[in-house]
């Protein structure tokens, strides 16, 4: 009985709470759409802060690197330098272990260089790849927007289209009427094929005003041109091969090899300054033993038994790059022509830049990059994977190294100890501390707004307890509590919360439901910017549902309108009755 007087009294109080929101309904719908505005307002940039987020990584895993790599764990640590001498022999039987193990796996060799064009040169960030082993693992083959991708066996370039367009390479996208005629004129063995490729191309159209609009040029020939819309494949097909035909294509690579060895000659002066300056205890210890010096030569020379030991001079070369001693490293210039034979425009915008698909069996020898086997890494990814998903438990750098050196312990071998398997998350930390910055931002804001709708509450609360003074003083009198009375106006502010964030709820969900069904293109604004939003999207991606958020706005709003009561609430019950009575 004791219980049911209680829930009868609770009950009792929510109805006098609510009476009091109907009394005054102006102030209560203000209120209650200030709530909803700032909870719809939340759900809605959440999701689509965390649809942008989720495509991003999708692309990064899909069309960059996989779930994890197997690299050198010095090369990991210095990849913003793109360090090509960091690399790796004997990765054959990696690959085969992996591939046992339900893995596909694309080997690279990366190295930077310089693209010289017809058009100009821009320093490029070349991967040198097995073709086919690409295509498995990653996407970006399957987003060729002129040409067609690179095959084994030939100096063959796919290029970022960002970087096609800047090096004046393959086909225009956006090129000043005076240039396109002049382009015409260049390439065109008649007339024909002159009228042709200008029938490709109409005057841009601004894409509506703002500033991701073109600016119209007043001069008459600098008028901005577009590829027309209704260019068949055919028709760009015939044009790329009018290109290639006159040489525009044709680009030539400058690139510096970085060659390791351990030296066998060290000067005394070079010996004591540098080398044992900056080498660790161990690899000072190591290095001190594989050393003697010659008062001959004046020199410390490596000893016959270590230079004849493969083991050994390998330790002592690891112990040297770790130091990072300039004696160890030496770099050669090497030229090379290729071409290009497609462009790639991918939903990532970092394989739309100054990057560069090669293959790697052509880089091999002298007239290459003399790779010689050697690759800088393992792009690793499990078989049959959904593009759709993010890497699992089973993708993950433990479980991938575990499955390595079992099926290297099978064959009677082992992983290299220079070597480790790095995940896509370790690669991406650069970004994810950027988004995580982006989407903290605009949820601080979200929650700004939030807090200045339970400002709105408290006082709202506090003109009501102000205007019922002598109405409260009454009901002190008959016998009301004042637990009872602070009850009373928290379950008043509380319905406001509810209210308020029910409403935001349901039309949180109706403005999202849009962007969830349809997405949001975002090309212009990345054209505008230069290829980028800052996320890793180029063009179209999908808002998404965010349960726990939904549901936990909602909780929120409620109690902390709730609470946001209580100060106030304390504030008038410590008023004497006698004092609220005569309150006018």
């Amino acid at each position: 009985m004791a219980i049911m007087g209680k829930l009868l009294g609770v009950w009792e109080l929510k109805k006098i709470a609510l009476r009091n929101l109907a009394r005054h309904k102006l102030k209560t719908a203000i209120t209650i759409f200030a709530i909803m505005i700032s909870v719809s307002l939340y759900i809605f940039m959440d999701g689509l802060f965390a649809g942008m987020s989720l495509e991003s990584r999708r692309n990064i895993v899909n069309f960059e690197m996989g779930a994890a790599k197997l690299q050198t764990r010095a090369h990991f640590e210095k990849r913003d330098n793109i360090p090509s001498y960091e690399n790796f022999a004997g990765w054959e039987a990696y690959r085969d272990v992996l591939n046992a193990a339900g893995f596909d796996v694309a080997p690279r060799f990366a190295f930077a260089g310089t693209m010289l064009a017809p058009g100009g040169s821009a320093p490029i960030v070349f991967h040198a790849v097995d073709p086919d082993a690409e295509a498995r693992v990653l996407r970006y083959a399957d987003f060729i927007e002129f040409g067609r991708y690179v095959r084994g066996g030939s100096f063959e370039i796919a290029l970022g289209i960002m970087a096609a367009e800047r090096l004046g390479v393959g086909i225009p996208q956006r090129p000043l009427a005076t240039e396109l005629s002049a382009l015409a004129g260049a390439v065109a063995l008649d007339q024909a094929e002159r009228d042709f490729i200008l029938s490709l191309y109409e005057p841009l159209e601004p894409r509506g005003a703002g500033i991701f609009a073109p600016a119209e040029a007043a001069i008459p020939g600098m008028e901005r041109m577009a590829l027309r819309r209704g260019a068949s494949r055919a028709e760009l097909g015939r044009f790329w091969e009018i290109l290639d035909r006159s040489g525009r294509n044709n680009v030539n690579v400058s690139a510096l090899i970085g060659i390791t060895g351990v030296p066998e000659r060290i000067r005394p002066a070079r010996w004591h300054g540098e080398l044992m300056e900056i080498l660790d205890p161990a690899g000072r210890e190591l290095v001190r033993g594989a050393f003697y010096f010659d008062e001959f030569l004046d020199s410390y020379m490596i000893r016959d038994e270590v230079y004849f030991d493969d083991e050994m001079m390998e330790l002592v070369l690891e112990a040297m790059l770790r130091a990072e001693f300039s004696g160890a490293l030496r770099h050669m210039h090497q030229l090379f022509s290729a071409v290009v034979v497609g462009v790639v425009n991918s939903p990532d915008p970092a394989t739309n830049g100054n990057v560069a698909f090669i293959p790697m069996d052509a880089l091999q020898g002298e007239e290459g990059m003399m790779l010689e086997g050697h690759v800088t890494g393992l792009i690793i990814r499990r078989e049959g994977a959904s593009a759709a998903a993010l890497p699992g438990r089973n993708e993950s750098p433990a479980y991938i190294t575990a499955a390595l050196e079992r099926g290297l312990a099978e064959r009677g071998m082992g992983l290299n100890p220079r070597l480790a398997v790095f995940s896509w998350l370790d690669h991406s930390e650069n970004y994810l501390g950027y988004e995580a910055m982006q989407t903290g931002a605009v949820t601080m804001l979200s929650g700004l707004l939030l807090l200045l709708a339970f400002l709105g509450i408290s006082n709202t609360i506090l003109l009501a307890i102000l205007e019922r003074t002598r109405e409260i003083g009454m009901m002190r009198a008959l016998g009301m509590s004042d637990g009872q009375m602070v009850q009373v106006y928290m379950l008043e502010a509380g319905f406001l919360g509810f209210f308020g964030a029910a409403l935001g709820i349901i039309v949180g969900c109706i403005i999202n439901y849009p962007m969830v069904a349809h997405g949001l293109d975002i090309s212009a604004m990345a054209d505008a910017l230069g290829g980028g939003v800052g996320f890793r999207v180029t063009s179209h991606y999908r808002s998404m549902w965010n349960a726990p958020v939904i549901i936990g706005s909602g909780v929120a709003a409620t109690l902390v309108a709730s609470l946001m009561a209580f100060i106030p609430a304390r504030r008038a019950v410590r008023m004497p009755i006698t004092e609220s009575l005569r309150f006018d």
